[in-house]
């Protein structure tokens, strides 16, 4: 026998098992087949495929002060994450006045100076507050990747996106004696605007912490004629080297492959040394590798 039909306004999202009684709906019909309980009291009849679904399963039970925190705001603002986080699936949800939460995939916090937003609908902490709540969590290299990307345009929202290096500083003095902020601070100071990708940094800060000079992060590069030549990853004008990280659809895709021989081509007519780097080349002996090679161009 199939299932009596949901009422239109709780067939396209996830609800709570209070909100159904109120509409008249029997408690045996949520206990249908067709009906997923993914936290205990909610019901939903979709399967959540991302961060935002799972958000949106858990955000008919939110207490009234709740919101969406730490490093699941830093999510649902489209910023980066490593792999194991995104896997956890566990959410952080913060009330500033209530108890913290003790519930199976949840975790509670209680951050009296946290602010939130409606984002889409979904009540999450501001940018900058929920950098400084995972602070303490996160190593220090997490951190600058999530800075770069708050400087950065990596973001979707524009409450998250093209921050002043200058609002990172004030957030992270401004946290003096909270968990973390040592680790913040450390990764603010060198946070850099103009960055594309979790790997820039990365490749950034390999560079910089094996002793060679800091180089421009996406500076627009020019021939002696003064034809536009392109906008490596990472450069260094003077020696005239540039470091250009390739991922998979650098190598995949057709055009962008056909594309990056002509600017390579480009640069090196120019009396540029352009240098390819793939994840291998960031870790291990891939990577002092690469150091040593830079070093050498570097001296040139």
């Amino acid at each position: 026998m199939r299932p009596r039909p949901l009422p239109s306004e709780l067939t396209s999202r996830p609800f709570s098992v209070a909100e159904a009684l109120e509409v008249g709906l029997p408690y045996d019909r949520l206990r249908a087949g067709d009906l997923r309980a993914p936290h205990r009291g909610a019901r939903s009849a979709r399967e959540a495929v991302d961060l935002r679904g799972r958000c949106e399963e858990f955000a008919p039970l939110l207490r009234r002060h709740e919101h969406f925190a730490h490093v699941t705001a830093l999510g649902l603002w489209g910023l980066p994450l490593p792999r194991w986080l995104e896997e956890s699936r566990h959410l952080h949800v913060s009330d500033p006045v209530a108890r913290q939460r003790r519930r199976p995939g949840v975790v509670g916090h209680r951050y009296s100076a946290a602010s939130s937003h409606s984002l889409e609908g979904l009540p999450v902490t501001e940018p900058l507050e929920a950098l400084v709540q995972a602070a303490a969590d996160l190593p220090v290299d997490t951190l600058v990747a999530l800075g770069d990307a708050l400087v950065g345009g990596w973001s979707p929202h524009p409450r998250a996106r093209l921050l002043p290096v200058a609002d990172l500083q004030e957030a992270a003095s401004r946290a003096h004696g909270r968990p973390g902020t040592r680790s913040l601070r450390r990764a603010v100071s060198v946070v850099r605007a103009g960055v594309d990708s979790p790997r820039e940094t990365a490749l950034r800060l390999l560079v910089v912490r094996s002793g060679l000079p800091e180089p421009e992060v996406n500076v627009r590069r020019f021939a002696a004629d003064g034809s536009y030549l392109g906008k490596p990853d990472l450069s260094w004008a003077s020696p005239r080297v540039a470091l250009e990280f390739q991922g998979d659809h650098h190598r995949e895709d057709r055009d962008t492959w056909r594309y990056d021989l002509r600017r390579r081509e480009g640069f090196e007519d120019d009396g540029w040394r352009v240098v390819l780097v793939s994840d291998d080349d960031l870790h291990g002996a891939e990577a002092r590798a690469l150091v040593a090679r830079l070093a050498r161009l570097l001296r040139r």
